[in-house]
């Protein structure tokens, strides 16, 4: 971001879209845009004002700060948690935070009760609920704005249950290896039990809500379907990471320079059991209903491509991948497999720089930081708020 631009160019532009009374619709009277422009032209802008500025001048509607991100299951839902993270501590804003670990419900559903009075705001609304829950539309809008995103990601159904399969270490839960499973498909009754009671199959119909007893329901199903289309603003697709996140950025007007990444909590390739075609199709009939969920998302998730345009995607994927190699060049120094499961985390060349510190930081590391910020936020705000609603007498 460009700290400051040119007075004379500034001055002019300013002066012009007085003349056209542009600047009537953001300030109150004339006198009040002219000592504006007299300001600019006396010093420079600070960046969160020609940010504003730039935005007024090109017409463009103004960044939205405020998102519910149903973080599924093992969805590459950690990059995405990271960015919304990053966004809301560099912007101050409000979280939705767990008061220990990274969940808020599960296999319980969410309610505003499990928020920790430490985290909780004063009107209880807040910014961005980014962590681990499980979906209940009424109590989870009891506690956004009103005009909240809704987002989620989905993951091919075969892929999903391999990876929670092996970052979980379900092989010891169930007493049956993974490629075993495939090898002995009766013994599928052996793994119907949930691990923890919120692991097992048609994951993210589950964390989306569903009901286990309403799986073999057809007519069921597919009301769940359509319920969540219809709560849900944007719902990425995985496998195509930099077009949902420049989707992303599209709904909530970001620049994409908000939705750079470095890949989070992911397992090494050597770690992901290749599976073939026939294993595939074989986990997707387990995963039967996240197959479905996955099926319909995905065709609207194309035909939301093709209204976005194909050639304007392209051309902003581009963007997007020098982005991530500039962010990588900037940050890192190495790769280990020292991250939980054995997943990728990050040697970074400075650990002093925000953007690289954060953008690699593990979700239960971020998740105590935000904490920390959040209970100092929610502590100085009540302080303030007693301050102003004491009668002050000569001797306090």
């Amino acid at each position: 971001m460009r700290q400051m631009v040119g007075r004379p160019l500034l001055a002019a532009i300013l002066m012009v879209c007085l003349t056209l009374s542009f600047f009537y619709t953001v300030f109150n009277s004339e006198s009040e845009a002219g000592e504006f422009v007299e300001r600019v032209t006396q010093q420079p802008l600070l960046a969160s004002e020609l940010e504003d500025l730039e935005q007024i001048l090109t017409g463009l509607k103004p960044k939205r700060t405020n998102i519910f991100f149903l973080k599924a299951h093992k969805c590459a839902s950690s990059t995405i948690q990271n960015i919304l993270m990053r966004f809301g501590l560099a912007h101050a804003l409000s979280f939705v935070l767990p008061p220990q670990t990274n969940y808020l419900g599960n296999p319980q559903p969410f309610r505003p009760d499990m928020i920790d009075e430490k985290y909780a705001t004063l009107d209880g609304k807040y910014n961005i609920f980014a962590h681990h829950t499980r979906y209940d539309t009424d109590q989870v809008r009891s506690v956004m704005f009103e005009n909240a995103a809704f987002v989620t990601v989905l993951r091919h159904p075969a892929d999903l249950y391999e990876s929670i399969f092996s970052y979980y270490s379900l092989n010891t839960f169930y007493s049956i290896s993974f490629k075993e499973l495939l090898k002995s498909p009766e013994k599928l009754k052996n793994v119907e039990a949930r691990y923890a009671k919120k692991l097992g199959l048609n994951q993210m119909s589950f964390d989306l809500g569903l009901p286990e007893e309403d799986f073999t329901s057809t007519e069921k199903v597919s009301k769940f379907i359509k319920k969540i289309d219809k709560e849900f603003d944007l719902v990425m697709i995985s496998e195509w990471m930099e077009a949902s996140l420049v989707l992303l950025a599209d709904l909530m007007n970001w620049p994409l320079d908000y939705v750079m990444f470095l890949k989070i909590n992911a397992r090494s390739p050597e770690a992901v059991y290749k599976m073939s075609s026939e294993e595939r199709r074989t986990v997707s009939r387990w995963n039967r209903v996240d197959h479905k969920l996955y099926t319909y998302f995905l065709n609207k998730f194309k035909q939301r491509i093709r209204d976005y345009g194909e050639e304007r995607m392209l051309r902003d994927i581009k963007k997007l991948l020098s982005l991530n190699s500039k962010l990588r060049f900037r940050c890192v120094e190495s790769v280990n497999s020292k991250g939980f499961s054995g997943t990728q985390s990050y040697n970074l060349r400075n650990g002093s720089d925000w953007l690289c510190f954060y953008a690699a930081r593990t979700e239960l590391e971020f998740t105590e930081d935000l904490r920390t910020f959040q209970f100092n936020s929610v502590k100085v705000i009540n302080k303030l708020k007693n301050l102003l609603h004491q009668n002050v007498t000569e001797f306090v």
